[in-house]
């Protein structure tokens, strides 16, 4: 995640962890024992983890720019995967097209 933090940076990619199913101490230990350079907060009754699917372990949600889930991660997957899934989130929004409601009159 490091790296794909690195890389991505410029546009726009932001990484938040939440730590479940633990004390939040020791995930305040884990993020500074893996040198995390996101903030990393716990979730108090897993409230959080719960409502995006993850409910063991760890896991990756991935929210585009519209704060839509383009992609849940549940389970280990390559770099080649996790570059996918930030194109994906990372793309422009594309404009809503909107019905034309002109009315004709003659």
């Amino acid at each position: 995640m490091k790296g794909a933090k690195e890389r991505h940076i410029d546009e726009g990619l932001q990484v938040i962890g939440i730590g479940i199913q633990d004390s939040e101490e020791n995930i305040h230990d884990y993020a500074k024992k893996l040198k995390m350079t996101w903030p990393v907060g716990y979730d108090v009754g897993d409230r959080i983890s719960k409502a995006y699917g993850i409910t063991f372990g760890a896991g990756i949600v991935f929210i585009d720019r519209g704060g839509i889930i383009q992609k849940r991660a549940v389970k280990a997957f390559s770099e080649a995967e996790m570059e996918r899934s930030l194109e994906l989130i990372l793309a422009p929004l594309k404009p809503v097209e909107q019905e034309d409601k002109t009315e004709n009159v003659q």
